[in-house]
């Protein structure tokens, strides 16, 4: 059994442990937030038998705690990895998983020497339907991917912390990464940014991105676009030379479809479960990885989240 910790009780943190309950392999053990009454109130709708701490610190340090999830506000991730890393925690952080590649590999640095798990919080890198995605194309269903298409809007911009600079607001930070890493699963390691469009508030925080990620070899280009100000479709293209494949929701698959080079639809696959439950999926991943004795998710290696914070970085230099 794997005793969670949870740092922060906000949305995201919510929904994990919902998706949590009736997972009796996973118990949460304590919840952190520096409100005492937040904090209580989200254990009484959450987890009643969890533990109530109002210092961050008192929850890394706690004794029976295997693994912390930490899901406060972007720019808080770094200190708080490193906090956790410090009382030797493992731990899983929501993303963006840093605001920089440099933050990104201080905490790689850090769980490397103390021989601690960490994992970047990217769902769908766990999801069933992501790895059938890659099998198709492994086994050349598609023939080489050529080129990849990706949306991701949500009508969010009453959401106070993506409107703050300070909390790292933002429609590439809190979507973008989720098209990153899309297209990152389908593309060689040498990728580079190509092309950045954004439209931007006074306060510099982006509403839109729209960016291009292309191959050095020039084989495989990527477009793709988030926006806070909208709901798009969020499905996503693969075009391969002799086919390809439609996801239908790039943030929590729930389709896949493989076309061939004739356009006729061969293969279908769709989630099971409800559609919160890729989080439970991805604490089980990492639970099962620090029962084996690893620092990483193979799901979601290191080198991988190093990847989109260099992205990340080029992506917000040229906006």
């Amino acid at each position: 059994m794997l005793r969670l910790g949870m740092l922060g009780c906000g949305k995201m943190a919510a929904r994990m442990a919902d998706a949590l309950k009736g997972h009796d392999e996973i118990v949460i053990a304590g919840v952190a937030a520096r409100d005492r009454n937040k904090a209580k109130a989200f254990a009484a709708a959450h987890c009643p038998d969890a533990k109530v701490y109002t210092n961050y610190s008192k929850l890394a340090a706690a004794n029976d705690i295997d693994l912390i999830y930490i899901a406060t506000p972007n720019t808080y991730h770094y200190e708080h990895a490193i906090m956790c890393l410090k009382e030797y925690k493992n731990i899983l952080v929501e993303k963006p998983f840093t605001m920089s590649r440099a933050e990104t590999d201080s905490i790689f640095f850090e769980a490397k020497n103390r021989n601690l798990f960490v994992a970047e919080a990217m769902w769908t890198s766990f999801m069933p339907l992501h790895a059938q995605i890659l099998e198709w194309i492994d086994d050349g269903r598609i023939g080489p991917v050529k080129y990849i298409s990706a949306n991701l809007g949500y009508d969010i911009t009453d959401v106070p912390r993506l409107n703050d600079p300070v909390l790292g607001g933002g429609a590439y930070l809190d979507l973008g990464c989720y098209t990153t890493n899309f297209a990152l699963s389908l593309m060689k390691d040498d990728v580079k940014v190509s092309r950045v469009f954004a439209r931007r508030y006074s306060t510099g925080i982006d509403k839109d991105t729209t960016y291009c990620l292309e191959t050095d070899d020039g084989s495989t280009l990527a477009v793709l676009y988030v926006t806070m100000t909208a709901n798009t479709d969020k499905n996503a293209e693969i075009i391969g030379e002799s086919g390809r494949i439609h996801v239908t929701d790039v943030n929590n698959y729930r389709m896949i479809e493989l076309y061939d080079e004739e356009g006729e639809l061969v293969e279908t696959a769709e989630a099971e479960g409800p559609y919160y439950e890729g989080y439970a999926i991805e604490v089980l991943a990492c639970s099962d990885a620090i029962s084996k004795g690893l620092v990483q998710a193979p799901e979601m290696p290191w080198s991988k989240t190093a990847r989109i914070a260099t992205i990340n970085d080029v992506v917000r230099s040229m906006m």
